[in-house]
């Protein structure tokens, strides 16, 4: 067939590794959306503080102040919740932002988020006021 001697450079794609980059750009591109809302809406909340009389030197200091908890921490480690099934230690699931998955029974543990420290929502009781 190739009686000249010239050959033929075949390329071989392989469609899984298209499928998983065509993913991986989509969920790329979902992330730049949500950073670019995230923007939007911390530009809206420090503006409306300011509007409202918030010196921007508290702002500077808080951040100083995170920072610092944040580099004399120890390592992070997934919050664990008990689960509501059979209450074995459940880890926060970073696939699932908002859910864990026991590992023994398979139960979907809810994550809620929340502005309150770690320290302050263990120690408040069901029904009790702050």
């Amino acid at each position: 067939m190739y009686g000249d001697g010239s050959t033929t450079n075949i390329t071989v794609i392989n469609e899984r590794t298209n499928e998983t980059i065509s993913e991986a750009n989509l969920k790329i591109g979902g992330l730049v959306g949500q950073v670019a809302e995230l923007e939007v809406k911390l530009e809206a909340m420090y503006r409306v503080m300011l509007e409202k009389g918030i010196d921007p030197e508290l702002f500077e200091q808080k951040i100083a102040e995170i920072m610092s908890e944040k580099t004399n921490s120890r390592p992070v480690q997934l919050p664990t919740k008990p689960c509501i099934k059979c209450g074995k230690p459940v880890k926060k699931n970073p696939n699932t932002p908002l859910y864990g998955r026991c590992i023994y029974c398979g139960t979907n543990v809810p994550f809620y988020p929340t502005f309150k420290k770690e320290e302050e929502v263990r120690t408040e009781e069901p029904g009790s006021t702050v």
